[in-house]
């Protein structure tokens, strides 16, 4: 009898077709999300869409109970891991995710357990249980200024603010005093990177480490968003390790991608920001299919699954992703910058806000660009040059 592969989403789209991870020769998909059914796939996906069921999450567990035959439940949401590994316990499925979840979602109990495990962490303050207006002196004096204050579970960048000034610290106090699941980070200065790998019960194997082009902030403000590939060198071989450590304190047990995102601060010392458990957002993902074979995307559903996935091999690629916004008042217009002078293969999405252009009153996203060469200085001419380009008018 043929399985039936739920997977859940709720405010992160999927980044792939699902019918990549699960053929449908083999399997039957369905998308059972809590939020607008239109915003399921993200927006530059290919291949056939899935069915989608909109259901409110109350009723996700009787809707799972009625389906006939086999049935998985996976996700690649953030907003839906904890319930996923809930959903399976009550279906007696195996718990492919983390073994404490919390562990990976609360960026609180993630720091204080990569803390106790040696691993360097910035230093921060939970408000426990409420902000309080008159904090800003003691956070003077505990973590300094700048700092950053962000949700304690939160994705992809989301309620992210840098504190530069007391003024700036004084005003976002009085604006969030009374709210619970807030903290502030140490701003940490220093170049920013990522690492990934696939956890499989307590072991893990090393996929992929990048850079990122700057901070994940400011798209709204014109910044182009972007990361690269790291060549295999002593620094990719000491931030596998630090994985690992990552991973042996938050907890190996389970089946799933590891998103380490880290600074190296002016010291030369590994600074570890945040930990997903999951597969990475922009299209970190499609870095590892060229980079290293497997797209971890696809990987963290498989695993999740219980499916053989492919194994992480070095291709002797490097590549980039860029993310240019479009400005307000400004749009995409045929036949767009000029790419011949780039002499890496590359792919471009642009999306509809371009196309339509930005009424808005910031920068939004307006294309999403894959680029990508076996030489890693040509690449890097090629990611400056497209940087530089404009892409809207």
């Amino acid at each position: 009898m043929r399985t039936t592969i739920v997977a859940l989403q709720s405010k992160q789209p999927l980044t792939v077709a699902p019918a990549v991870a699960f053929p449908p020769d083999e399997f039957d998909v369905v998308v059972l999300t809590d939020g607008p059914a239109a915003a399921v796939l993200r927006e530059d996906v290919t291949g056939p869409a899935p069915p989608v069921t909109p259901l409110g999450r109350e009723r996700w567990l009787e809707h799972l109970l009625a389906l006939d035959g086999p049935v998985e439940v996976v996700t690649n949401d953030e907003y839906c891991l904890a319930e996923c590994a809930r959903l399976r316990e009550e279906l007696g499925l195996a718990g492919r995710h983390p073994g404490r979840p919390v562990a990976y979602l609360d960026k609180v109990v993630m720091k204080r357990l990569l803390a106790a495990g040696g691993v360097r962490v910035p230093r921060f303050h939970a408000f426990e249980p409420v902000v309080t207006a008159d904090a800003a002196g003691l956070l003077i004096a505990e973590i300094g200024l700048p700092a950053v204050a962000k949700p304690r579970q939160e994705a992809n960048s989301r309620g992210i603010t840098v504190l530069r000034t007391p003024q700036d610290l004084r005003d976002w106090l009085t604006a969030h005093d009374g709210e619970t699941g807030w903290q502030v980070d140490e701003f940490v200065d220093g170049t920013l990177h990522h690492v990934n790998g696939l956890v499989r019960d307590g072991r893990t194997t090393p996929v992929q480490v990048g850079r990122y082009l700057g901070p994940l902030l400011g798209l709204d403000a014109g910044r182009v968003l972007g990361g690269v590939t790291e060549a295999e060198s002593p620094f990719t071989r000491a931030a596998h390790e630090l994985n690992n450590r990552v991973v042996r304190a938050l907890g190996d047990k389970g089946s799933f991608v590891v998103h380490t995102e880290f600074a190296v601060n002016r010291d030369g010392e590994p600074v570890v920001l945040e930990v997903a458990g999951r597969a990475p957002g922009a299209l970190v993902s499609e870095l590892a299919r060229l980079h290293a074979g497997v797209n971890l995307e696809v990987a963290n559903l498989r695993l999740q699954a219980g499916l053989p996935i492919t194994e992480p091999v070095p291709q002797d690629v490097q590549a980039a992703w860029l993310w240019p916004p479009v400005m307000p008042g400004t749009r995409y217009r045929e036949p767009g910058p000029d790419l011949s002078g780039l002499r890496s293969r590359h792919e471009v999405h642009v999306r509809r806000a371009a196309v339509e252009g930005n009424d808005g009153v910031v920068g939004v996203l307006g294309a999403s660009v894959l680029l990508w060469h076996r030489d890693p200085a040509q690449l890097a001419e090629d990611v400056d040059r497209a940087r530089a380009l404009t892409w809207f008018v």
